[in-house]
């Protein structure tokens, strides 16, 4: 991944009080277009995730680009994504919640949408909510594909549920959703590979009973970023649901291509923070702590206006730190500094709104919707 151009950040975001999210739109801009080329080259259809970014404004970018739709990780993400008129609606987690249920349903008579379900309760729980003329609503069945944190954990549990749902008339059965969370961060690729290929081949045993017992399997979604370039190649997806591609945190910025190289994609992602104190030599604190990015990730990979080779460690809400090279020059009080980010997901959550930095120099917030 490239560095951004510091100067032209630093310019645009001189009087942005800190802490603040930051993103570079350019940067931003060649990642959605990098995955819908890739995605458009392979002949896969794109849906990437809104819990990445949580952000209306990105989730019209993606659509622009070539995406057919937005997957949506909670109800109020898909609400927020329903009611800005984004169609190809994907909710990706199970619901079992019969309070959401009712807000899943209303939203539904607005769009059409498609549903993950794991389990045949989630189904029946859907069908007594729903009234006997609702329009019919897409159920996908969720395999369990080595990640052991929701899906079906054999083939006779998908033949069962997609029965369910293809027993009643106001519902469609759509076909399987296989994340393979605990694939993507592993650096090697050849590791990543071999560990994708086992993911394909459980989700082939699923179609395949599937199709035996003549259910057809329109839909197979899943895959992310780290596995992008196997998914769009080997694996049976028929769309991918890479999110964090537009964003490049600190996890994916380890993460090796077939060529030994990093992704394809830039940092975009950023903490704009402020030098508060210096007064323990080596260091200096910044106004950035648990309450800026999520603790769940590895410490930021590009750290900008601190000496080279500086190192983030968190020291509090609303402090951290940075340990600075031996013998190196210290940031004055004042200082700003930008950092890309631990985990972007949860570190987006964080923030009400993003300042993002156009290619002019222009500011724009752009509001972080459907935060739980």
């Amino acid at each position: 991944m490239n560095n951004p151009d510091k100067d032209r950040l630093f310019r645009a975001l001189r009087g942005v009080p800190t802490p603040a999210l930051v993103i570079d739109e350019q940067a931003l801009d060649h990642n959605v277009a990098a995955m819908a080329e890739l995605a458009r080259r392979a002949g896969r259809s794109l849906r990437p995730h809104a819990k990445t970014h949580k952000s209306v404004v990105i989730a019209k970018k993606q659509v622009e680009a070539g995406a057919i739709g937005i997957c949506c990780a909670t109800i109020p993400e898909l609400k927020e994504m329903a009611e800005s008129g984004i169609g190809g609606l994907l909710l990706t987690a199970a619901m079992q919640d019969a309070a959401k249920v009712e807000t899943l349903i209303g939203i539904a008579k607005q769009t059409p949408i498609t549903i993950a379900a794991d389990h045949p309760s989630q189904v029946n729980l859907l069908l007594s909510k729903l009234s006997s003329d609702a329009p019919p609503i897409v159920l996908i069945v969720d395999v369990d594909v080595g990640q052991k944190r929701t899906g079906v954990s054999s083939v006779k549990d998908t033949i069962a549920i997609a029965k369910c749902i293809a027993g009643d008339k106001r519902l469609k059965f759509g076909g399987l959703q296989g994340y393979a969370g605990h694939v993507q961060h592993i650096p090697d690729f050849s590791e990543r590979t071999r560990e994708a290929a086992r993911v394909s081949a459980l989700l082939a045993e699923h179609i395949a009973a599937l199709r035996e017992s003549g259910i057809d399997v329109p839909i197979v979604s899943g895959g992310g970023t780290g596995t992008h370039e196997i998914d769009l190649v080997h694996q049976p997806f028929t769309e991918i649901q890479a999110g964090s591609y537009v964003f490049m945190d600190a996890g994916y910025a380890r993460i090796q291509g077939s060529s030994g190289k990093s992704l394809p994609f830039e940092c975009s992602l950023f903490i704009l923070t402020t030098v508060t104190s210096a007064n323990v030599p080596g260091q200096i604190t910044v106004d950035a702590g648990t309450k800026s990015l999520a603790v769940n990730g590895p410490t930021p990979h590009l750290i900008i206006g601190a000496p080279d080779g500086s190192k983030f460690q968190f020291a509090g809400d609303e402090h951290g730190i940075l340990v600075l090279p031996e013998g190196s020059k210290p940031p004055a009080l004042g200082d700003r500094i930008l950092m890309s980010v631990t985990h972007c997901d949860p570190t987006i959550n964080l923030f009400s709104a993003v300042h993002a930095v156009k290619k002019s120099g222009a500011i724009e917030k752009w509001p972080v919707v459907g935060r739980n």
